[in-house]
């Protein structure tokens, strides 16, 4: 009688018990709830307002402290379908934190070059496209964020410049052979570490074509043994730079790396 009732009770308290979500669950959740929010998007702020959340709905702390773990995880890889709605959110907002003006360090790179084909890399709202379009480069842009390339594009017939877009994320956009002139890539957070997409990015470049990249450098670094410089150093580099200065993206004081770069 005893077991029957200690079986009884252990049956009963797994029926009770909520299943444990799995990473996607938990994913899918805080997407939701992403949806709706509409505080900073600085991803501590965005954890904290989460696991406020999840504490409020009555989740313990130790497990709203586990959901964000796990979130922090899954989030760092940009899975597409939380990059795009990332983005789209922040190119909605009324003052987004980044310049709307092209790279100046572009635009010393490409002064006085024969305007070519050109591709800008994770576009956004078009800013740098916007800029060689004018300068009568024919140019394409790509970007996971229909928002942002809703705006490049509604931003670009409103001054009468002519560009194409394309819906694809880093793996999925075909860079093609020999086919820029010109590859731009402002705060476009691709992976210059993986061999594989730098050969990409070189095997689609013209002989002669330009490499323009600009992104956050390695704040503790302050010496010339660059990564970025040896990912690319079978190209003639034209100009590189490393230092602290008011990022173009989220408008704050950071280690910024750009390197000019000449297909031989």
């Amino acid at each position: 009688m005893r077991n029957t009732l200690a079986i009884l009770v252990i049956a009963l308290a797994a029926v009770a018990a909520p299943a444990e979500l799995t990473e996607q669950q938990v994913f899918q959740e805080f997407l939701g709830w992403y949806k709706t929010y509409t505080g900073s998007f600085a991803p501590p702020e965005v954890a904290k307002a989460y696991e406020a959340r999840l504490r409020e709905s009555g989740l313990p702390p130790a497990e709203a402290q586990g959901r964000i773990a796990v979130l922090q995880k899954l989030v760092s890889r940009m899975p597409r379908e939380f990059a795009a709605l990332h983005f789209d959110r922040i190119y909605s907002m009324p003052n987004p934190p980044f310049k709307a003006a092209a790279s100046q360090f572009l635009v010393r790179m490409v002064e006085g070059r024969k305007p070519g084909t050109a591709l800008d890399v994770a576009m956004g709202q078009g800013r740098n496209s916007h800029y060689l379009a004018a300068q009568g480069w024919d140019v394409t842009g790509y970007d996971i964020s229909e928002g942002g390339m809703a705006q490049a594009r509604k931003l670009a017939d409103k001054a009468g410049l002519k560009i194409r877009t394309v819906t694809a994320s880093h793996d999925e956009f075909d860079y093609g052979k020999a086919q820029w002139d010109l590859i731009v890539e402002t705060f476009a957070f691709t992976n210059l570490a993986d061999e594989a997409y730098r050969k990409r990015v070189i095997d689609s470049l013209k002989p002669g074509g330009l490499l323009v990249i600009e992104g956050f450098g390695d704040p503790g670094r302050r010496d010339l043994k660059s990564p970025l410089l040896e990912g690319f150093k079978d190209l003639r580099v034209v100009s590189y730079e490393s230092r602290d200065e008011i990022a173009d993206w989220g408008m704050q004081k950071m280690r910024l790396e750009r390197v000019a770069a000449e297909k031989l």
